[in-house]
């Protein structure tokens, strides 16, 4: 899969409690949000999931064309937070 890929040979950035994997392969962003289950119960990762794309939705027009995996990280974190990172 092309999430699978992306994560397996794209480049890797962590900031805070988000982690991306970005790989350089579309003409226009495309991007997938995940939460493991280091994170908690599924509402908390459920909720976490639904805050990062929300904070992902906000930088849309100034991502690069290619592939993203957003992976939300374990830790104590506020949608100020996610944002930022």
């Amino acid at each position: 899969s092309r999430v699978r890929a992306t994560i397996r040979h794209g480049r890797r950035a962590r900031s805070g409690s988000i982690g991306v994997h970005f790989v350089p392969d579309r003409p226009e962003p495309q991007a997938a949000v995940g939460a493991g289950k280091g994170l908690g119960g599924a509402v908390e990762r459920h909720r976490r999931q639904r805050q990062a794309r929300h904070a992902l939705a906000g930088l849309w027009d100034r991502l690069l064309p290619g592939s993203y995996v957003v992976r939300a990280l374990p830790g104590p974190a506020s949608y100020a937070d996610l944002e930022r990172d």
